[in-house]
């Protein structure tokens, strides 16, 4: 069985992104089930999802003993209450909320063999007395709570493929680490580290023999694409910035369900398919379908097949039972959407094409490529 699994609360913060991780899940065509892991003081009022199935943890937002309140306690807790209760066996696809599918995985590993996205930027040296697991001399203390700081971690990160098996042998002592992390690290301003839990999460893999095979498997949206080529999630752990340095979208202040602007440019690609991917998914809650911005990059979505009768194209995506007739003027242009061009520039090839406005033509362009990518034949980058 293959599962993808997501850790939360039950805060209004925590459910628009489960929202959009759903209609991405669902939009990609993922296999296997979708599981939120809510924590909880109340089971028995648990939020509701269309397509994921919500179980309820208890509620682990501080620790019991040292009362440091730090949410994501809730990870690695819900996480060893779902492996131990409710016993799944497979491969598990360890998100975070605020993750959204480009496309479906379809990779699987077996026990003892998980692979996670390469830490990008983030390295670790040989390791020493003051350099456990090759962290760093920030990491010192390890030295008096791990019996072997020798070896030396994979430098990986969320998003994560591994084992059932797996997380059942890690999850105590992933919990553990992190309570002992929050406590006794800090960063360069002196702050306890919001990434305690993955820090704890490689040391406790390192402890049990455990080797990430780093992959690429999650683009943040503040990382270069060499960073994680081709990566089927988009992560989006910091702002989207636009060419300026100014924020574009920030989950921190974003109010749902409130369209992001596309006038200007993202630094980074995978910036303009997250709101891209936002903007769709408001546009199928309220029915609306809009034009595709100018700046946007349709591409062919993988799994679409095409049937050819006469003049007429027909498009068919056998994932979700679709399919749709294209007229010559939306052949043309779906020929052009491989992922090369902006709208603008196929609007521009095809006036040159066939004579015809370069204005009125471009408007043609967005709304047949808006109209494909609301029902799902065409992804925006």
């Amino acid at each position: 069985m293959f599962y993808t699994v997501f850790s939360t609360n039950d805060s209004p913060f925590m459910q628009w992104q489960s929202d959009l991780l759903e209609y991405s899940w669902k939009r990609a065509g993922q296999e296997g089930a979708l599981i939120r892991l809510v924590a909880t003081d109340d089971p028995q009022n648990l939020p509701t999802q269309k397509y994921a199935q919500c179980v309820a943890t208890r509620l682990w937002d501080t620790h019991p003993e040292t009362k440091d309140a730090y949410p994501v306690y809730n990870k690695p807790a819900s996480l060893l209450e779902w492996v131990f209760r409710d016993r799944p066996e497979g491969t598990v696809l360890l998100l975070d909320p605020d993750c959204v599918f480009r496309r479906a995985i379809e990779r699987r590993v077996a026990p003892g063999f998980p692979a996670s996205q390469a830490w990008a930027h983030f390295s670790t040296d040989n390791p020493d007395e003051d350099n456990p697991f090759g962290l760093g001399e920030r990491f010192a203390f390890l030295q008096d709570h791990c019996a072997r700081v020798d070896l030396r971690i994979d430098p990986v990160m969320i998003p994560t493929l591994i084992h059932t098996r797996d997380l059942r042998k890690i999850g105590a002592r992933w919990l553990e680490l992190t309570g002992i992390v929050r406590e006794n690290y800090r960063d360069g301003e002196g702050n306890r580290a919001w990434e305690s839990d993955m820090f704890a999460y490689l040391a406790a893999n390192a402890e049990y023999g455990l080797h990430h095979e780093p992959i690429s498997l999650g683009i943040c949206t503040n990382w270069e694409a060499e960073d994680a080529p081709d990566a089927p999630i988009i992560h989006y752990c910091n702002a989207v910035l636009n060419k300026d340095g100014n924020a574009l979208f920030d989950k921190h202040r974003y109010k749902p369900w409130t369209r992001v602007d596309t006038a200007n440019e993202s630094q980074h690609a995978s910036g303009s398919e997250l709101i891209a991917l936002l903007n769709a998914h408001i546009d199928n809650l309220l029915g609306v379908v809009s034009p595709a911005a100018l700046n946007s990059h349709p591409v062919w979505r993988d799994g679409v097949m095409e049937g050819r009768v006469h003049d007429d194209l027909l498009l068919e995506y056998p994932r979700e039972d679709k399919s749709l007739w294209l007229n010559h003027s939306g052949k043309a242009i779906w020929a052009l959407c491989d992922g090369s061009r902006t709208i603008g520039q196929i609007g521009s090839e095809l006036s040159a094409q066939f004579s015809v406005d370069r204005d009125s033509l471009t408007a043609q362009v967005q709304t047949t490529a808006g109209q494909l990518h609301a029902t799902g034949f065409l992804d925006m980058r």
